[in-house]
């Protein structure tokens, strides 16, 4: 079903355009009860560079008969050479049109309530062939055939239904999943940027597992590891999906081993109104690593005594969990993914002029093309045939992992600092973790639309005066970071700051008027 050659695309939209201008204006709208409400899907149809002109032009993209609201197909980082990555929208999200909505429900300020613009963002990991598409489809209350939704692509993300329409869930193509010999290391590479991403726009991790594996422990432990190294406190789910477990009896054999003598894990319960009857929720919590608490549900195999007992309640108390959370963030999934990115390119790729054609590659950056629903180097944003004249974009030779599986360094052995960016609608603030550097040791260039900062940290071994150096973690030598943002700056108006180790850099955007303010 996603097979279909990009240049149909363009020869249907002249027709697609006629035929919607002029049908069924007294058709039951399926959608009504959705449009009537500022959803966490309204929201991400939002972001759709198409979506936003009319209802006509949203028909380019084509259509998904799975689960999943809209796919970004990142099957490979190679793609960028020629088309980039397309985006589908699900069958089920075509009659949300979100300049409608606004339309029709913004208020006298044309402003989102903030409350509004808010969701709980939960990502779905496991390793390939855990089940965590057929959990999403029972979380979401999808009735969409199971051989619909085997093949996850990419990113996929699928809004909860119902009562649950501000919780957002992340899905991405599973780790283990067999490639040609010759495509390992961009898999390895894609699976990397995948993960990051997703794990950097989530505010909960939900990790399928069957029978519990040393494969499943390693793989807990690099997500711990990351909440350990990036200090965000997230919220991890456990789901022991026990697909062939089917009697009672085995179940709770399961549960003794896997659950509380491998993670240490005490019985919990609560009760839930649902539904205006009381029912009881029984889970499992463990504290791990810097006290990070995670919950364990069970799953049993569909159908059998075990999963009368245990599925329903399980699937209640996650979405329970996740409804009440005040762990949220923005729904501007795409324009976020986007965003993040565009800061992990220049260590994926190297970054030279072609010898071979003379030609100078693009920047490294990715857009959301104009015309056409795919996500494109922003040098082709406006190119008819994105398969023909593509650049040649290679892999790092020398990109370094981490034993958590992310990339931490690029061909030349660089490493990068850590930052957090903010914004509001007359500024982006920059907060960079730079100690160690004397004014003046750093190097920084400045353009409308990106920073950049370089600079060199000496090895501080050689200026300390021990025999023996138990453990050096701190990193050295040369970074690049480059920062990109959406909208102009005025970046002849940049301010900056130095507090305790951190670097803070204000940047006026250019839409407004600008006072220039001396820290």
């Amino acid at each position: 079903m996603f097979n279909n050659p990009i240049n149909k695309l363009r020869s249907t939209l002249n027709t697609v355009i006629h035929k919607r201008s002029g049908e069924g204006k007294n058709q039951q709208n399926p959608s009504n009860d959705i449009l009537s409400e500022q959803t966490a899907l309204f929201t991400i149809l939002g972001d759709l560079k198409l979506y936003n002109t009319n209802d006509a032009a949203s028909r380019i993209y084509r259509s998904t008969n799975s689960l999943y609201d809209v796919v970004i197909r990142i099957n490979n980082i190679s793609d960028l050479n020629t088309q980039g990555w397309e985006i589908l929208v699900g069958n089920h999200s075509n009659n949300i049109i979100p300049n409608k909505v606004i339309a029709s429900n913004n208020d006298e300020s044309g402003q989102i309530p903030d409350e509004k613009k808010e969701a709980v963002i939960a990502t779905v990991l496991g390793a390939y062939n855990r089940g965590k598409s057929y959990l999403l489809k029972k979380l979401c209350r999808n009735n969409i055939p199971s051989r619909n939704i085997t093949h996850t692509e990419g990113i996929s993300i699928t809004v909860g239904r119902d009562n649950y329409r501000n919780i957002v869930f992340l899905d991405t193509a599973g780790t283990d999943k067999p490639v040609k010999n010759d495509e390992i290391e961009f898999k390895r590479a894609t699976e990397t940027l995948l993960r990051e991403v997703v794990l950097h726009l989530a505010t909960f991790f939900i990790i399928v597992v069957n029978r519990l594996r040393a494969t499943d422990q390693i793989y807990i432990r690099q997500v711990l590891k990351y909440c350990r190294v990036t200090q965000i406190r997230k919220k991890i789910i456990i789901v022991h999906n026990l697909l062939d477990v089917k009697t009672i009896e085995d179940v709770n054999t399961v549960i003794e081993e896997d659950i509380k003598q491998t993670f240490r894990a005490i019985d919990k319960q609560i009760q839930l109104d649902i539904g205006g009857t009381t029912k009881s929720i029984h889970f499992f919590e463990s504290k791990q690593q810097n006290d990070i608490e995670m919950r364990h549900y069970v799953l049993a195999k569909s159908h059998s005594k075990a999963a009368d007992i245990w599925n329903k309640q399980s699937l209640d108390g996650i979405m329970n969990l996740l409804q009440n959370s005040e762990n949220k963030n923005s729904p501007n999934i795409i324009n976020d993914m986007i965003t993040y990115i565009n800061g992990k390119l220049p260590q994926l790729f190297k970054h030279n002029n072609d010898s071979r054609s003379g030609t100078a590659q693009p920047a490294l950056r990715i857009v959301q093309h104009d015309s056409l629903p795919y996500i494109v180097l922003a040098d082709r944003r406006a190119r008819h045939n994105l398969l023909e004249e593509g650049y040649l974009l290679e892999l790092s030779e020398k990109l370094v992992y981490d034993d958590a599986g992310y990339f931490v360094t690029n061909e030349s052995g660089n490493w990068q600092p850590r930052y957090n960016l903010y914004e509001d609608d007359n500024e982006y603030c920059l907060i960079v973790e730079l100690a160690g550097f004397a004014k003046g040791e750093l190097e920084t260039k400045l353009a409308e639309k990106s920073i950049t900062i370089t600079g060199t940290r000496s090895d501080l071994n050689n200026r300390m005066n021990y025999r023996t150096i138990r453990r050096s973690d701190i990193l050295i030598g040369s970074f690049t970071l480059t920062i990109l943002f959406e909208a102009d700056t005025v970046y002849t108006k940049i301010t900056s700051d130095r507090m305790d180790g951190f670097i803070k850099i204000v940047v006026p955007k250019k839409n407004l008027g600008v006072i220039s303010v001396d820290l």
